[in-house]
């Protein structure tokens, strides 16, 4: 990464008419994108930005802007026209830099998160991991009607440069290897489904597993239709139950707070779901996704418990949002989130139970913001008896988020560690289902 670009841009701002405090993040991302579909290469992309965003922040305005011009006098050209909008907007006085007591000075841990590496790697040793990846199953079961193979990954760098005394760097990588396979079903049915891994660094990648898993779960939904209406116990299988979490998370936002558009609204030390549910955000964790030493403004990351024992311990509110609030500022939101994990696994619970629904997938549906009340469309399987007896679609679970949260019976041990929410699956009991 050149530097000198965002100093030579921090020059052409001390240059304007008028003083003004500013932030500048100098971004630089390398992404190789490659697809297989039935074995024959469907795209096979490089490529690389290096890109310029400034704040001007000038009496109570803020103006944000972007390039990826950086041409010397491009970006001087850009920083005036910049500064000539920005005095056009309207004044907010809650529009400020964060107090530079709460930046980061320094010190943290080495977080082990940059495969410095990886836009070296011959894109043909990447092929040659999806190609194997896709033998594995291919000619495997004549049900396969179609398979894509996927790999994708990313290095990211961001220089930050802020007027009130923040000078930092940050950089991390990721690499996700998917398998999706389309089979043929019942009636017509093309059941698809699929699997993927995550890693940091390309040395961690799966060299096998993934299509297999990918080929189970297709198949595994062959002749799938609604169960019965009815209350069930509802297992969440950990790969979607962060979906579920997610309306929560966003209920905990500043800026919902502000608006009054959250049903978390004054909540603050509340037991609001289960004392099942221990949270926390871990930005620090070395070698883990989300990993950062400090957010977009400059603010030093710290562990912060989200939930004790179901009690709501904060909110996500940034230094804008806390001038509104007349609050403490915190944080801009979630790094990398830690779900305290139980000791059964997802089989075990599925032989204990009776009468379930354990659901794999989400399909459309909404939460709304203010009440908390949600329908979801799911997809799953059936569970009598301790067993699995049917896979299961076109049903919708419906409730209200905080009761059925408030339901929430068991959380097993099978959180996966490279994603950035380590949610495991959960348990939910008495939960609505809509279906034939």
């Amino acid at each position: 990464m050149d530097y000198e670009l965002i100093y030579r841009a921090e020059e052409d701002i001390l240059k304007l008419p008028a003083q003004l405090d500013y932030k500048l993040v100098l971004l630089e991302n390398n992404e190789d994108n490659i697809i297989l579909r039935d074995g024959k290469v469907e795209k096979m992309l490089r490529a690389t930005s290096l890109s310029l965003a400034i704040n001007l922040y000038l009496d109570g305005r803020d103006g944000f802007f972007y390039t990826n011009d950086l041409r010397p006098e491009s970006v001087s050209d850009f920083i005036r026209k910049a500064y000539d909008m920005t005095r056009l907007l309207e004044s907010d006085e809650s529009r400020t830099l964060s107090d530079p007591n709460r930046y980061y000075k320094g010190g943290g841990p080495d977080l082990q998160n940059f495969d410095a590496a990886l836009s070296e790697i011959d894109p043909k040793k990447k092929l040659k991991l999806l190609q194997d990846t896709a033998a594995e199953v291919e000619g495997t079961d004549k049900r396969i009607i179609s398979m894509q193979t996927r790999y994708m990954d990313r290095q990211h760098q961001a220089h930050y440069l802020i007027s009130n005394g923040f000078d930092g760097h940050e950089q991390s990588s990721y690499c996700t290897l998917t398998n999706i396979i389309t089979a043929e079903g019942e009636g017509g049915q093309h059941p698809m489904d699929g699997w993927g891994e995550t890693r940091l660094f390309f040395h961690q990648m799966p060299r096998t597993g993934i299509a297999p898993t990918a080929l189970k779960r297709t198949l595994n939904k062959i002749g799938q239709r609604p169960a019965p209406g009815g209350r069930y116990r509802m297992i969440l299988e950990s790969p979607c139950a962060g979906n579920f979490l997610q309306p929560i998370l966003n209920a905990m936002n500043g800026q919902a707070l502000q608006q009054r558009t959250s049903f978390l609204l004054d909540k603050l030390g509340q037991q609001v779901i289960s004392p099942l549910v221990n949270i926390v955000d871990d930005p620090l964790l070395p070698g883990t996704r989300g990993a950062a030493l400090f957010d977009y403004d400059g603010v030093a990351t710290q562990r912060r418990n989200l939930f004790t024992k179901g009690h709501l311990q904060t909110y996500f509110i940034d230094t804008p949002t806390s001038r509104k609030l007349g609050m403490e500022p915190t944080t801009q939101g979630i790094h990398h989130l830690v779900m305290e994990q139980g000791t059964e696994s997802m089989e075990q619970l599925i032989a204990e139970s009776c009468h379930a629904i354990l659901v794999t997938d989400f399909n459309g549906g909404n939460c709304d913001p203010v009440t908390g009340n949600f329908s979801y469309g799911i997809e799953g399987f059936l569970v009598e008896n301790g067993s699995i007896v049917q896979p299961v679609s076109g049903m919708n679970i419906t409730g209200n988020m905080l009761d059925v949260w408030q339901r929430l019976s068991h959380v097993c041990n099978d959180a996966d560690p490279w994603e950035t929410e380590l949610i495991p699956t959960l348990t939910f009991e008495d939960v609505a289902f809509s279906g034939c």
